[in-house]
């Protein structure tokens, strides 16, 4: 089946399948004739659990570890809902849906949409879970490939998923605020305006922001024989 059968089948959107597909999780094969991605039921159930995981705010590294088997299921989700509870109150469904999984032997495919439905039912009622932040993960993704590139003692730091983050959304702030700070000053506090400063932070938002859009308009481009086809 094509990428868009997939999305209607699992309910996400066909960007983040992508994404699981540039981060190794999911592995479609390619039909010998015109080399276009087929995806099969077992693609499916795999996007699904991958899907579930998500839910409980497993990291993506983490994810391939289990997908791969080079992880125990039980001690991961344990784990999880240990860190969960020192976070914010409106995890608590994510917790929830821990709790539930380790009730289980084993999570077993034919529970993942029993598991899936009860998350978007506590949703519906206001209940909040782990968000699916793939955005964010190519926003660390870029800055550590683009902007610290030939900084080894920076991109060494983005071995831990949620350092990368930290730097990267720092990072974007810094770009962002500096200049609006500046000409906040310049408007009510009637400080002198640096043309100077505002061009370099200007150019340099310019950079970061193609940079990043082309980022991702590149990882996209070797899934443009399916959009084309579809």
């Amino acid at each position: 089946m094509r990428i868009s059968e997939v999305a209607k089948l699992t309910g996400l959107n066909v960007s983040n399948i992508r994404f699981y597909e540039r981060k190794g999780l999911l592995v479609p094969v390619r039909e010998e004739d015109s080399k276009y991605r087929n995806y099969t039921e077992e693609d499916v159930c795999r996007i699904k659990q991958i899907l579930l995981y998500r839910k409980m705010g497993i990291s993506v590294e983490t994810i391939y570890l289990l997908l791969s088997e080079q992880a125990d299921v039980k001690t991961v989700v344990q784990r999880q809902r240990t860190e969960l509870k020192s976070q914010m109150e409106n995890l608590q469904g994510a917790m929830d849906l821990c709790s539930l999984i380790l009730k289980e032997e084993k999570i077993d495919n034919e529970k993942l949409d029993a598991y899936l439905n009860y998350v978007h039912e506590e949703e519906k009622k206001g209940r909040k879970f782990a968000q699916a932040e793939e955005l964010l993960e190519d926003i660390a993704e870029y800055t550590k490939t683009n902007v610290f590139r030939y900084e080894p003692c920076i991109t060494w730091l983005f071995r831990k998923p949620w350092i990368a983050r930290i730097i990267s959304v720092g990072l974007w702030i810094v770009v962002l605020a500096v200049p609006l700070i500046h000409i906040y000053a310049y408007l009510v506090k009637a400080e002198e305006l640096n043309l100077g400063l505002l061009v370099v932070y200007g150019v340099m938002i310019v950079i970061y922001g193609t940079g990043f859009f082309a980022f991702r308009r590149a990882e996209k481009g070797h899934f443009k024989e399916e959009e084309e086809a579809e």
